[in-house]
C-alpha cells in the first residue's frame, strides 16, 4: 500500500487545463490535495473527485482551501493503481474537467462515464433509501414518495438558481452537498489572510524606529509616512499608509526621493507615479511613489494630485 503518491491530471477536451493530485496515506486516512493550473477562473459550482479502481468508483468531495487549491480525505484502502477524474457539479448537471491514470489499460471515456454517472446517481431516492436501511429506520411508501418529491424540488431549485442566476457559490452551504459528494463533514473555506496583516510586524517596527515624513502627511490626507534609512550614509526611502474614511489601511505605499525624470527608477516595482513637493514646479524635488492594495498586496495604478 502506498504512503505518498502524485499524479498529473490533464484537461478533458482542450487539454490546456491541468492539475496535480497528491495523496498521503497514514494508514487511518488518505489526505489529498488537488492544485489546478491554467484555469481562467475558479470553476463554478462544486467539484468532486472520483477514483476508479477494480471496477468500482469512489467519490471524494473537494473542499476549497485557497484559490485553485482543494483538499479531501478518504478511506485508506485505495488501490495502488487507479484512474481518476475531477467533475464539476452545477445544479443537476455533471461535467468532467480533468482526467489522470496510473495505468494505461483504463479507457478515459469509460472512466469518465462511470464517474460522472455515479455522481448523478447519488442524487436519487435510492441512496436515501440505502441510508435509511443501514440505520434501521422504518419508513412507508408514502414517506418514500415525499422524500423523492423533496429531493426533486430541491434539485430543480438548485438548477434554477445556480445556473440561470449564475450563483454557484451558494452550493458551498447547500444541505445536500454532504449527501451528493460523500463528505464526512462540511468544511469551511479557509479565510485568506490580508496582505497588511502579514506584514504588520515589519510595518510597526519601521514606523516605531524611523522619523516621520511630515511634508507628505500634510499633502496627502489620511496618511502616515516615515523615512527609512538603509545604508548609514543618509540615503533613504519612504514608507506610507493611506487610510479610508473608517480608519482602516487602504494602501501601503513605498517611494524614493529624487528629481523628476521621464523613466521611473528601476528599484520600484508596480506602477510608480511622480509626486512633486511643489505642485507648481513638477520637475523639482519630489518622490516616485508606488501603491499596493492593503488587502490583496496587488500593485495599484494610483492617481496622485
Amino acid at each position: 500500500m502506498f504512503k505518498k503518491k502524485s499524479l498529473v491530471l490533464m484537461g478533458v477536451g482542450s487539454g490546456r487545463e491541468k492539475a496535480v493530485l497528491t495523496l498521503e496515506n497514514d494508514g487511518e486516512l488518505i489526505s489529498g490535495r488537488v492544485r489546478l493550473y491554467n484555469f481562467p477562473k475558479q470553476p463554478e459550482g462544486i467539484l468532486s473527485l472520483g477514483f476508479y479502481a477494480n471496477g468500482k468508483v469512489r467519490k471524494c468531495g473537494l473542499v476549497a482551501s485557497s484559490s485553485m487549491l482543494y483538499s479531501f480525505k478518504t478511506e485508506p484502502d485505495l488501490a495502488d493503481e487507479f484512474s481518476c477524474a475531477v467533475v464539476n457539479f452545477v445544479g443537476a448537471n455533471v461535467k468532467p474537467l480533468l482526467f489522470g491514470s496510473t495505468q494505461s489499460k483504463d479507457s478515459q471515456a469509460d472512466v469518465l462515464s462511470k464517474i460522472a454517472g455515479e455522481a448523478l446517481d447519488k442524487s436519487s431516492i435510492k441512496e436515501v433509501e440505502e441510508v435509511l436501511d443501514e440505520a434501521g429506520v422504518e419508513y412507508s411508501d408514502d414517506l418514500k414518495e415525499e422524500i423523492d418529491q423533496a429531493i426533486d424540488k430541491e434539485m430543480q431549485t438548485c438548477e434554477d438558481v445556480h445556473v440561470s442566476a449564475a450563483e454557484p457559490d451558494k452550493c458551498a452551504s447547500c444541505k445536500y452537498k454532504r449527501c451528493f459528494f460523500g463528505e464526512s463533514e462540511v468544511e469551511k473555506e479557509e479565510e485568506k489572510p490580508k496582505f497588511i496583516d502579514e506584514i504588520k510586524g515589519q510595518i510597526d517596527k519601521l514606523f516605531n524606529s524611523s522619523p516621520s515624513e511630515n511634508f507628505l502627511e500634510e499633502m496627502i490626507p489620511s496618511s502616515k509616512w516615515v523615512r527609512v534609512e538603509f545604508d548609514g550614509e543618509g540615503d533613504y526611502y519612504i514608507l506610507g499608509l493611506i487610510y479610508d474614511e473608517d480608519g482602516k489601511v487602504k494602501y501601503v505605499c513605498y517611494g524614493v526621493p529624487g528629481i523628476y525624470q521621464k523613466t521611473p527608477p528601476t528599484q520600484l516595482s508596480g506602477y510608480p507615479v511622480w509626486f512633486p513637493l511643489d505642485s507648481e514646479k513638477r520637475e523639482s524635488f519630489g518622490y516616485w511613489l508606488t501603491y499596493q492594495d492593503a488587502e490583496s498586496g496587488e500593485s495599484i495604478k494610483a492617481i496622485v494630485e
